[in-house]
């Protein structure tokens, strides 16, 4: 294999797929397929749950292909002076030069390397990159990272009617988005995509691009040109969102969103370290944010709101499970739908409906006495 091209282009092409590379008693699953062809060459990493694929052009002298320690690679690429960029193989040895840099690398056979899966989609549809990317942010993180919890550790995407929906649980917060999606044809799938593959779509998608989705019975795929990522779908069901989704309350609290993130930001700096519990004391138009851990202290701080019903109520919540969500509302005004101090809290952008979060509270103290 020997092939020529710009240093970016490759760069660019090993900084998308070195996303899939795993630390693995496989050796072969830390390395990059790289195979040349007419046109290009294209890069393959896989941890045999997310396959990644880039290509890039480039003007290729001999056809071939190997596989080539990824993040070695990556450096490589990374540290070699602006230009051009040659690259030869000889079996499973790879010789690469810039002006006056060489390296030889030792790599592996490509016959060693995993079959890439195929794409056979039954449903397909597109969505712009910058709605994609808004719809994974505002929800993966409320995904279980209990590896026991296999129906909780993704995404839940849900496409019908003209409508995402995306939705993510631990069984302690929910977070739930939706978004319109104009398409030809009846779309219908129900599916769960697993966490790490989401988080590294969110790192490789293009501004201003539509992403092309097909959904398999096992399998989903997302395809923003030169750009492919396959992703295997965690086999499991989920729970019944709805069910967990507040539809009634008692009293709503408005307040704007930074102030509020700072109050309790600041004052979960003395929270008790196990429960990270923050309590919130409603009086009039002032909420009290405030957290007490005995062996350090206390701190307390109010917040100016003003609310829809009339009305005093204390809770408690966790308070890196408000940092999370109140961090992904945006700016402005947010609304804080309460029931009592013992039902779930409801938290939304003010006058928006389509990207709520529900976190359970903390039982209070005084209420367990």
């Amino acid at each position: 294999m020997k092939f020529t091209c710009k240093k970016n282009d490759f760069l660019e092409g090993m900084r998308v797929v070195q996303y899939a590379l795993t630390s693995t008693t496989l050796p072969i699953l830390t390395h990059v397929l790289m195979v040349a062809k007419e046109g290009g060459v294209s890069l393959t990493t896989t941890n045999l749950a997310t396959t990644i694929q880039s290509s890039f052009e480039g003007q290729v002298r001999e056809k071939g292909e190997i596989c080539l320690p990824g993040d070695k690679i990556l450096s490589i690429i990374r540290e070699l002076p602006p230009g051009e960029v040659n690259l030869d193989t000889s079996h499973t040895k790879a010789t690469i030069s810039c002006e006056k840099a060489i390296f030889h690398l030792l790599g592996l056979s490509s016959d060693e390397f995993p079959e890439i899966p195929s794409l056979e989609a039954k449903q397909t549809f597109s969505v712009s990159s910058e709605n994609l990317r808004e719809m994974i942010q505002r929800t993966v993180f409320a995904a279980s990272r209990d590896e026991t919890r296999q129906n909780l550790n993704g995404v839940y995407l849900e496409a019908g009617e003209k409508e995402l929906k995306m939705v993510a649980t631990d069984g302690r917060r929910l977070a739930f988005i939706r978004a319109p999606f104009g398409v030809s044809e009846q779309i219908r799938a129900e599916i769960i995509i697993p966490m790490p593959a989401l988080q590294q779509l969110v790192r490789i998608l293009s501004e201003e691009k539509e992403v092309k989705i097909g959904i398999s019975q096992k399998q989903i795929f997302f395809q923003m040109e030169p750009v492919l990522l396959i992703s295997q779908l965690v086999e499991a069901k989920f729970p019944n969102y709805r069910d967990v989704i507040p539809v009634e309350y008692n009293i709503a609290i408005l307040t704007d969103r930074d102030q509020l993130y700072g109050a309790v930001r600041r004052v979960s700096l003395l929270a008790d370290e196990k429960s990270r519990l923050v309590k919130f004391k409603l009086q009039g138009n002032i909420l009290w944010v405030s957290a007490n851990a005995p062996e350090m202290g206390q701190a307390r701080e109010e917040v100016a709101v003003r609310t829809e019903e009339k009305g005093e109520i204390e809770i408690g919540f966790n308070s890196a499970y408000l940092l999370d969500a109140l961090k992904n509302l945006g700016e402005g005004e947010i609304c804080l739908e309460l029931t009592d101090s013992v039902n779930p809290g409801l938290i939304r952008p003010s006058g928006n409906k389509d990207y709520i979060n529900v976190v359970m509270p903390v039982r209070l103290e005084t209420e367990e006495a």
